[in-house]
C-alpha cells in the first residue's frame, strides 16, 4: 500500500510540475475540494466537541420544572434571575435550570404516552430534578408514582419542620413502601408564585425530586418565594 501511495504522490508531483501558484492551488482544489471540505468540517467539529467538553456545565446548583404554565418563568426570566440574585450561585460553575416547558397531567392515564412526562421522568429518575411545582390536587396524585420525595425524610428536616402546616399527602401505588398518606409536597399558593407570577388557578404546590442531592437549593428557592423578593424590593 505504501508503494502505491508513493507512486500516486509521484505522479501528482509531475502533474504539478511548470505551473504557477495559482495554477496549482486550482488543480488541487478541481480535483481535491470534497476532501478538502471534509477535511475542513472534521477539524471543526473536533474543535467543537473539545470546547463543548470543556466548557459544558455538567452539573447544577438546582433544577425546578414549573409544569402546566403559559407564564414566562423559565431559565433566563426575572424570576429566574431574582432566585440566582438571592442564592449568589455562580451559574458559570454549575447550571440553575428552570424548566417551564413541561406539560402533563398524571390524573390521566398516568400520563402514558405524553413525551413531556417521558422528560420529567427521566430528569427525575437520573436525579438532575430537584423539584416540582403544579396545582395541589395534580402534585398529590404525581405524589402516588413515588417520585417524589417523602418529607419525612431526615435530608428534609429542616424543610419538613418549616412547612409541615401546609403538606400536601399522596397514598403511594406501592404498598410495600406505605398504605397509608405520605407527605410528598408542600402547598404553596400564597407565595410569590400565585400573587405575583400567577401560574395557575388552582392554587400552586411543590415536591421535591425523590432523587435530589440538592435539598439546600429547595430550601433556598422556598425562601425565595417568601422572603427573597421582599428583600430585593
Amino acid at each position: 500500500m505504501f508503494d502505491k501511495w508513493r507512486t500516486g504522490y509521484k505522479n501528482e508531483k509531475e502533474k504539478l510540475q511548470g505551473k504557477t501558484l495559482k495554477q496549482k492551488l486550482g488543480y488541487i482544489w478541481d480535483y481535491y475540494n470534497l476532501w478538502i471540505i471534509g477535511l475542513v468540517c472534521l477539524i471543526c467539529f473536533g474543535a467543537f466537541v473539545i470546547h463543548q467538553a470543556r466548557t459544558a456545565l455538567k452539573d447544577h446548583w438546582f433544577y425546578l420544572t414549573i409544569t402546566n404554565t403559559r407564564e414566562d418563568v423559565g431559565t433566563n426570566s426575572d424570576f429566574w434571575k431574582g432566585y440566582v440574585d438571592y442564592t449568589g450561585y455562580d451559574v458559570t460553575q454549575k447550571m440553575v435550570e428552570f424548566n417551564d416547558e413541561i406539560y402533563f397531567d398524571y390524573s390521566k392515564n398516568r400520563a402514558a404516552g405524553n413525551k413531556y412526562y417521558e422528560v420529567f421522568v427521566a430528569t427525575v429518575d437520573s436525579g438532575v430534578l430537584d423539584a416540582v411545582t403544579m396545582e395541589p390536587e395534580d402534585l398529590s396524585s404525581l405524589g402516588e408514582s413515588g417520585r417524589l420525595m417523602d418529607l419525612r425524610d431526615e435530608r428534609c428536616g429542616a424543610i419538613y419542620e418549616k412547612y409541615k402546616d401546609r403538606l400536601i399527602y399522596s397514598i403511594p401505588y406501592d404498598k410495600e413502601y406505605s398504605t397509608e398518606p405520605v407527605p410528598v409536597g408542600i402547598d404553596i399558593s400564597d407565595s410569590i408564585l400565585m400573587s405575583e407570577y400567577h401560574l395557575y388557578t388552582d392554587g400552586c404546590a411543590l415536591g421535591i425530586g425523590a432523587q435530589s442531592s440538592n435539598i439546600e437549593a429547595v430550601e433556598k428557592f422556598l425562601d425565595y418565594i417568601y422572603e427573597g423578593n421582599k428583600e430585593q424590593q
